[in-house]
């Protein structure tokens, strides 16, 4: 059952009500295999079920297609599904009207996609290959199939002992996926062929546009059928082909002819090209915000008329560039700089200096650094040789095209802002550090007039670039210095950051109030402006450090909205490093190990490589916690090699992982510490999170040290309670703590806790029979399996054999017995034997553990 919630609410209703269920969803959206989910359902609830299934497409129990319905039996329930938007037969439509309820289906998401095609191989899918099945499908089971299908006949994709693989990079299995247009839009729609090629060739064709081209019944059709989906941006209606792959092939499939002719009637149907170009910059300056910049042109199209000498104007340049940008379509924003110089399009300095700072900013984020920081710095100067010149021709007439290089104006004081924030970016990012941009910013206060409200920007931006190097406590106190309002755009960014400053400073509770704020505005700005990456890491942080993984689990709503908009993109590999940040705090360590070793392969090829010690610190917890002290000691050390590797909004994380790694390893001198280093620092969040398996272990400083931290929320409040209540053994205060964290999803925290209560309590007490019976549980108890060394870590004096701990270690990572036996070539016999003798000397045992 591909879509179980829904499928169980729908066969709910439909049992208490007998009233039916008409599923329609756009093609390939699976509604006829959701209609035969709910019949089944139905069925197995002991009703009767007549089922109309593809209604718009054929006439169930009529092969010529007409006559009158056949007739429903008396208390059956009908369950029909057609496409969105197709109309149903004369006559099945008030059948279908009278006995059903409509249920509309969406696109999957991507966890959801994910999911499906995970359980149809038969083995989890790395980062990368689930990052190429939903930039293609998006969503769309049928092209989801298509993608998974079209990239393994292509050889791109292998199945390993742990997981499914792409072994090439995404960017080249998404440009070399082919699949048949006919699937979606029929063999003989010649007609809607035409119309979504011109869409898919026009990538940011408004809908006036389309409907002007094929009319406006065709356009209507293809929209109610959902394979043109609308969006507002900039306050323009753009449609955009689905799913992706359909796109791409149709674009592939269009000659030369068809692609010239597309694009001229475009270019001139959107004005960009009446009359653009024919004066020199005072008419490029005096068109800024109007015309064709407002409707932010294709910028493939304008790439295009630029290289065939199309007349085309400056403002339709940068609108093309900036657009380029936002759609994550670097090369194309980086060739429209170069293709603009070539042509000699006639620019104002400020336009000069905009057009080099968004092509630059394209190549920074192509890795091509070296080129992007001369074209920071091309335009720096251009900018400043223009206010120059401004300052010298002082004709203070706002419609002169030197005015608008006026330090003063808005345009100048913009593009420099602009220019500042990217230049101090490169900086840090090449250098790991603050050392380099603080610099830069600090320079560019003296480039605006003296009480100008850019200045409080300035400031901000030092904030940034703290938080980027992991300084939050230096973060926080500048965020707090500032005095003067922010511009919206600089707020939105800037609160996100802060959030996850109170996180690593222990006070979740205001982080979490600070978010809320934010999503707040969101809905009353009536769209996903504030749905950034910031914002989303930063919810995922506060509330799985402050409140556990159930609460986090309500917020999956903000996640699965963010697979819908283009203008937010989160790299496949940060998603597999929250992955397994999750399951070390839900203690599924085999999970959490496969999720980092994925994130570790991920990000060394796609980067951000500003996290690869991140989640190399998380690889290496991981194994720690597993008792693969080998393995994690490696990773440490590759995580150490690298330059400034703490240096990052992640790293008091990292240093925190490290820490607990540290403890896991034997190494508690160095754990202690760490932990104590990012306590007086201030960093009291990332400090308790250190201490986390030195409070499993019970070790007894660590959980003095927990006690005096400064901290808030659900989740460090409890960790707090954990250590007082291992300092004064009590075994009441204990259970009760592994009561709350097995509310809170955290069950690495609830087996640590139940195990130390039943270390304390006395053998035959109520409260050791409680901590017997809650380590009986199925999620305690495995996840005490993963953890199981750590309590034998505290018991001095206890000597295994070689061969019994290779056994402890398997046994740590969940395996059965059979399983062990098989991995060492051993008699199940022997290893039950091993194990007896490794429980009689740590006087450990796993309660339920499967044999």
């Amino acid at each position: 059952m591909l879509r179980s919630d829904t499928v169980a609410r729908a066969v709910a209703l439909s049992v208490d009500t007998r009233r039916g269920v008409l599923i329609v969803g756009p093609p390939g959206a699976g509604a006829s295999q959701c209609a035969a989910d709910i019949a089944a359902g139905l069925r197995a609830a002991g009703v009767a079920v007549v089922v109309w299934d593809d209604l718009d497409r054929a006439v169930p129990g009529s092969a010529s297609g007409g006559g009158a319905p056949p007739a429903v039996p008396d208390g059956a329930v009908l369950v029909a599904s057609a496409r969105l938007g197709a109309p149903l037969p004369p006559g099945y439509d008030d059948e279908v009207a009278a006995r059903t309820t409509r249920l509309p289906l969406r696109n999957l998401t991507r966890g959801e996609s994910e999911e499906i095609v995970s359980s149809v191989v038969g083995i989890p899918l790395s980062a990368r290959l689930v990052e190429a099945l939903w930039t293609c499908s998006y969503g769309n089971m049928a092209a989801l199939r298509a993608t998974f299908d079209d990239l393994a006949g292509r050889g791109y994709i292998r199945r390993t002992r742990e997981r499914m693989e792409l072994t090439v990079d995404p960017g080249t299995a998404i440009a070399e996926v082919t699949v048949d247009p006919r699937l979606w839009v029929g063999a003989d729609s010649a007609a809607f062929s035409e119309a979504l090629t011109t869409a898919a060739l026009a990538r940011r064709i408004s809908l006036p546009e389309l409907t002007d081209l094929h009319g406006d019944d065709l356009v209507c059709d293809l929209i109610a059928r959902g394979l043109l989906t609308e969006r507002l941006e900039d306050g323009v209606e753009m449609l955009t082909v689905q799913p992706p792959v359909l796109a791409a092939a149709l674009r592939a499939g269009a000659d030369h002819r068809r692609r010239r002719e597309v694009y001229e009637a475009v270019l001139d149907r959107a004005g960009i090209a009446a009359g653009a170009g024919a004066g020199a910059g005072a008419e490029a300056g005096a068109a800024a915000g109007a015309g064709a910049a407002a409707a932010r042109p294709d910028p493939r199209i304008v790439l295009w008329a630029l290289g065939r000498a199309r007349p085309v104007d400056a403002e339709a340049v940068l609108a093309a560039a900036h657009a380029a940008l936002d759609a994550h379509d670097y090369r194309t924003g980086g060739s429209l700089h170069d293709t603009a110089q070539r042509a000699g399009l006639a620019m104002t300095p400020i336009q000069q200096a905009e057009l080099g700072l968004v092509a630059g900013s394209c190549l920074r984020l192509l890795e091509r650094l070296p080129e992007a920081a001369i074209l920071f710095d091309q335009a720096m100067v251009t900018l400043q040789r223009g206010s120059r010149g401004a300052a010298a021709a002082g004709s203070g007439d706002p419609a002169d095209p030197a005015a608008l290089s006026d330090p003063a104006s808005g345009e100048f004081i913009r593009v420099l802002m602009e220019i500042v924030t990217a230049r101090a970016d490169l900086a840090h990012y090449r250098d790991r550090g603050p050392d380099a941009a603080l610099p830069m910013i600090a320079d560019a206060h003296r480039l605006l007039p003296p009480g100008h409200p850019a200045h409080t920007v300035l400031d901000a931006l030092t904030v940034v670039h703290l938080s980027y190097s992991g300084q939050y406590r230096e973060a926080a106190r500048a965020y707090d210095a500032l005095d003067a309002p922010l511009p919206v755009e600089w707020e939105r960014r800037l609160e996100a950051i802060h959030a996850l400053a109170l996180d690593a400073l222990g006070q979740s509770d205001a982080a979490l109030s600070l978010l809320r704020r934010l999503a707040r505005r969101a809905r009353s700005m009536g769209h996903v402006a504030w749905a950034s990456e910031e914002y989303l890491s930063a919810l995922l942080c506060v509330v799985l450090h402050g409140y556990g993984i159930t609460a986090l689990g309500g917020e999956l709503s903000s996640f699965s909205a963010a697979d819908h908009v283009e203008s937010v993109r989160i790299d496949h590999g940060l998603r597999r490093a929250a992955d397994a940040e999750i399951a070390l705090f839900a203690g599924d360590l085999p999970s959490a190990t496969i999720a980092a070793a994925d994130a570790i392969d991920t990000i060394e090829v796609d980067g951000p490589e500003d996290f690869l010690p991140r989640v190399l610190s998380l690889h290496a917890l991981a194994l720690a916690l597993s008792g693969q002290a080998a393995g994690a000691k490696e990773q440490l050390r590759r995580m150490r090699a690298l330059p400034n590797h703490t240096n990052s909004p992640v790293g008091p994380e990292t240093r925190a992982a490290e820490a607990g790694a540290l403890f896991c390893v034997g190494d508690r001198d160095a754990a202690g510490q760490a932990v104590w280093a990012l306590a007086e620092e201030g960093l009291h969040g990332a400090a308790i999170r250190a201490s986390m398996p030195g409070l499993f272990m019970a070790d007894r400083e660590t959980c003095r040290l927990v006690g005096e931290l400064e901290v808030a929320g659900d989740l460090p409040e409890m960790l707090q309670e954990l250590a007082a209540a291992t300092l004064a053994e009590s075994p009441r205060r204990l259970l009760d703590v592994t009561r709350r964290a097995r509310e809170f999803g955290l069950m690495a925290m609830a087996a640590a806790a139940a195990d130390r209560a039943r270390a304390v309590a006395s053998p035959g007490s109520q409260h050791h029979t409680l901590a017997e019976r809650l380590l009986a549980t199925t999620e305690i108890s495995s996840a005490r399996a993963g953890f199981a060394h750590l309590s034998g870590a505290a018991t001095s004096g206890v000597k295994l054999t070689r061969r019994e701990s290779e056994i402890a270690d398997l046994v740590g990572q969940g395996l059965t017995n059979a399983e062990i036996a098989a991995e060492l070539h051993l008699s199940k016999r022997t290893v039950e034997g091993h194990l007896n003798r490794i429980y009689t000397k740590t006087g450990a045992r796993l309660a339920g553990r499967a044999t």
